[in-house]
């Protein structure tokens, strides 16, 4: 199919009624079209390759399977957008706004998301390996099983998100606040945690071997049957902290503050501090 120019995607705009199909399948790979107002179109599988989309609206459209690699998305509105199975990986989505978006089984490999508003996003399966999301906001997100190897999360809003079986292997989840996170059966070997707020957290049968967890806030998360072998816990906050089964050899931590966590069963050689 024939690529569409601007002008004309402008043109086609004053037609098609929003909420129908705009063509299925339409290339407009490297096409600007930053600032128009997309929303409740129908994009589906478009080849929208280092299109520039930047501060376009596009709410409620419909970009199942679209392919979105090396696009720029900086400050565009994909406000309960559909983007089942998209390919977003390297695109430049800085302070754009996924609020309430279904990403399920999206790649967003070494996509950028700094700023990112993902509030209530469905992002089950996606792909996310060395994605930038400093600072996004994922809170009440659904990530379950979501692929995060090497994502950076430093200063991120993780607080009520659903992160079960969840891969954070040498993520970098430094500083951020993640109240009453479901990440029960996360693995985040090598994870670095540093000064991250943790409270109420689901971390049963988590992986958190070698962990860096200096400084954390893990008061009255359950911590149960979770792995923390040669983790670092030196001076985290573990009051009321669950450790029922969990295993904590060779960890690092001080023993004074395990002293209102319940440890039933625990098992610890700890390095202690």
């Amino acid at each position: 199919m024939a690529e569409l120019s601007r002008l004309e995607v402008i043109r086609l705009l004053a037609v098609i009624p929003h909420g129908e199909e705009v063509r299925w399948g339409v290339r407009l790979a490297g096409v600007d079209l930053s600032g128009l107002d997309l929303h409740g179109l129908n994009f589906a599988y478009a080849d929208l390759r280092g299109s520039d989309l930047r501060g376009a609206n596009l709410r409620s459209a419909w970009l199942d399977g679209a392919q979105l690699e090396g696009a720029t998305l900086i400050d565009a509105d994909f406000t309960a957008a559909r983007l089942v199975g998209a390919r977003l990986t390297n695109a430049h989505a800085d302070g754009a706004c996924f609020a309430d978006a279904v990403l399920d089984e999206a790649e967003l490999e070494a996509a950028q998301l700094a700023g990112a508003n993902l509030r209530s996003a469905s992002l089950q399966r996606a792909r996310l390996a060395r994605a930038d999301l400093t600072a996004a906001d994922l809170s009440h997100a659904n990530l379950t099983r979501a692929r995060l190897t090497s994502v950076v999360l430093s200063y991120a809003t993780l607080t009520a998100a659903e992160m079960n079986g969840v891969e954070l292997n040498d993520a970098n989840l430094d500083e951020a606040i993640a109240v009453g996170v479901d990440l029960s059966q996360a693995h985040l070997l090598r994870a670095s945690l540093i000064n991250a707020k943790l409270p109420y957290a689901n971390l049963r049968e988590a992986n958190l071997s070698e962990a860096l967890l200096m400084g954390a806030m893990l008061d009255e998360a359950d911590c149960s049957r979770a792995l923390f072998r040669g983790a670092n816990l030196s001076r985290a906050s573990l009051n009321r902290t669950n450790f029922t089964r969990a295993v904590l050899r060779g960890a690092h931590f001080d023993p004074m503050a395990l002293r209102a966590s319940i440890l039933t069963e625990a098992s610890f050689e700890a390095g202690l501090e």
